[in-house]
C-alpha cells in the first residue's frame, strides 16, 4: 500500500516574527510586504480608525497570483513572564463586517486572564514568552489588507499557509 502525505498545508514562515504593523498615529499604516498590491492599499480607507484603548494592525500580503491557495493565521497574544508551565491567553479573535462594503475586520477581545498547566518548575525561574490566545485562519486575499483591533498591551502576529499541490487518488 502506497502512503499518501497527510500534511494538507504548509506554513510559508517558519517563525512566528512580527509582520503585522501597528498603525501609530492610528491612521498611518507601515507596509512591510515587498511585492503589494496597489489595490490593497486603496482598499484600505473604508476600514476604521482605532478606538480608544485599541491599536489597529493592518496586514498587506504579497499577490501570489492564485490567492485561493493561501490562508493567513491571525495571532494575538501578549508577552509575558511565565514558568515551565504550558500558558495560554483566554481571548477570542471575532469577524467583524464592515457595514456598507461587504468587507471583513477582526477584533481581538480578552479580559487579560490567562491559564496554564500545573507542572512543578524545578527551578522556579521565569522566562519572558509570547502567551497566546485563540488564533484564526482567514481567507487570503491581495486586493484587500486584513484589518485588526487588538486592545493596547497586546500585540499581533500571523503566519500565511500554503496548500500543497493536489494529490492524486490513490491506485488500488
Amino acid at each position: 500500500m502506497k502512503s499518501l502525505p497527510v500534511v494538507l498545508l504548509s506554513i510559508l514562515s517558519t517563525a512566528c516574527a512580527v509582520h503585522a504593523t501597528s498603525a501609530q498615529p492610528q491612521d498611518a499604516v507601515t507596509v512591510n510586504a515587498p511585492s503589494i498590491n496597489p489595490e490593497s492599499l486603496k482598499n484600505l480607507a473604508p476600514f476604521p480608525k482605532a478606538q480608544a484603548g485599541f491599536q489597529r494592525y493592518v496586514i498587506h500580503v504579497p499577490a501570489t497570483g492564485n490567492d485561493d491557495n493561501y490562508q493567513v493565521e491571525l495571532i494575538a497574544g501578549k508577552t509575558a513572564k511565565v514558568d515551565c508551565n504550558i500558558h495560554r491567553l483566554n481571548g477570542n479573535i471575532a469577524e467583524k463586517d464592515l457595514s456598507g462594503w461587504g468587507y471583513t475586520y477582526y477584533e481581538f477581545t480578552t479580559q487579560g486572564q490567562m491559564s496554564s498547566t500545573m507542572m512543578a518548575c524545578p527551578h522556579q525561574a521565569e522566562t519572558e514568552k509570547f502567551v497566546t490566545g485563540a488564533t484564526k485562519l482567514v481567507r487570503y486575499n491581495s486586493r484587500l489588507p486584513v484589518v485588526v483591533f487588538v486592545p493596547n498591551g497586546y500585540e499581533l502576529k500571523y503566519r500565511l499557509w500554503k496548500a500543497q499541490e493536489i494529490v492524486a487518488a490513490p491506485v488500488n
